[in-house]
């Protein structure tokens, strides 16, 4: 007779625990559905901001004592954060004593008017420096000076030392133009490009220049900020190679110093192509770019990688792999081929 109203009664307290239960997971279901309602209707920047400042605690505990660079660069720091930054090296970036905005690499262009077409004549003048006298004669000096050096990167890739020669002295005259810009500045100048106050700032710099239709206008203003979040992103990439080089000891990142668009030592590499492809070529156990045998083997790496062989196409996309440049790689080959064809020479009345 009891077994019934027992069995009532568990019954009873078990619907009211299933009832609650299932009251407070409508509630959490329907906080989320407003949560991912909200998320769907702000702008992605908005949100990008929002998720930013979240993790942006990890750097700066007190938002409220930010040092002036911490400001500057809040945007970059945002974005290095949320792509899997460590905290402590871009702390230590942004506040080291080098580390300043450079105001002019946030200036991004597109052309807003016809321009004249580019002759060949006016393409090789860019490199004048690589085809006269003084080119040559340096050039043989550095090879003479170097053969061992050379025949060997020559040797271990198949890449001819007039090719390696001829880009340390298009890239920096053998080290005689290394440039000043403080390399990790320039990653985080170039990466607040897609800031809203620097778009606008170079729309506004454009508009003035421009003379057409509303329809030509939005075309230009697509383009703009088309170029400039890829500058922004491929920005952020070469900071993160920066941070890669800073965890293995290499070169020395704080300090490093280089050309405005980034790339230091003899062979002028950006961070992820020292990273992928630098060498020691004295094996000291230090890659070091400034240093002569170390640049000779990564160059002859660099270029070997990119595909170098005896066809003047694979040497042509070799080469402007290295730097987009049709008159860069004119400049090259046609230095490679002159002190190619004075090795031949050197070597017919050797044997006559």
């Amino acid at each position: 007779m009891r077994i019934l109203p027992v069995f009532s009664t568990d019954l009873h307290t078990a619907s009211r625990k299933h009832i609650a239960f299932a009251s407070v997971l409508c509630t959490l279901l329907a906080v989320g559905m407003v949560f991912l309602f909200v998320e769907l209707c702000t702008p992605r920047s908005t949100v990008a901001s929002v998720r930013g400042i979240a993790t942006v605690s990890i750097v700066i505990a007190d938002t409220a004592a930010m040092t002036t660079n911490e400001r500057l660069f809040l945007p970059v720091i945002e974005q290095l954060l949320a792509q899997g930054a460590e905290p402590q090296f871009i702390k230590i970036l942004v506040n080291h004593t080098n580390t300043t905005l450079y105001e002019k690499l946030t200036k991004v262009n597109v052309p807003v008017k016809k321009l004249p077409h580019s002759t060949p004549r006016a393409q090789r003048k860019q490199y004048a420096y690589a085809y006269d006298a003084t080119a040559l004669r340096k050039s043989r000096d550095f090879l003479t000076v170097y053969d061992s050096l050379l025949s060997a990167a020559e040797r271990r890739y198949n890449v001819p030392k007039e090719a390696i020669a001829s880009i340390l002295w298009v890239e920096t005259r053998f080290g005689d133009f290394l440039g000043n810009y403080h390399v990790p500045s320039v990653y985080l100048s170039l990466a607040l490009v897609t800031q809203p106050d620097y778009m606008q700032r170079n729309k506004e710099r454009l508009k003035a220049e421009f003379e057409g239709s509303e329809e030509e206008w939005l075309e230009i203003e697509r383009k703009l900020e088309e170029k400039s979040q890829r500058k922004a992103a491929w920005a952020l990439s070469e900071l993160l190679a920066l941070q890669a080089m800073y965890k293995a000891r290499a070169q020395n990142v704080l300090d490093l110093r280089g050309s405005w668009a980034g790339a230091f030592g003899l062979s002028q590499f950006i961070p992820s192509s020292y990273i992928k492809l630098a060498v020691d070529g004295n094996g000291d156990g230090n890659i070091n770019l400034f240093d002569v045998h170390d640049a000779v083997h990564s160059i002859g790496n660099y270029l070997s990688n990119a595909g170098w062989n005896k066809s003047k196409r694979s040497q042509h996309r070799a080469v402007y792999n290295y730097n987009h440049s049709d008159a860069y790689v004119s400049a090259v080959l046609s230095l490679t081929k002159r002190l190619a064809t004075q090795r031949v020479i050197a070597q017919y009345r050797k044997s006559s």
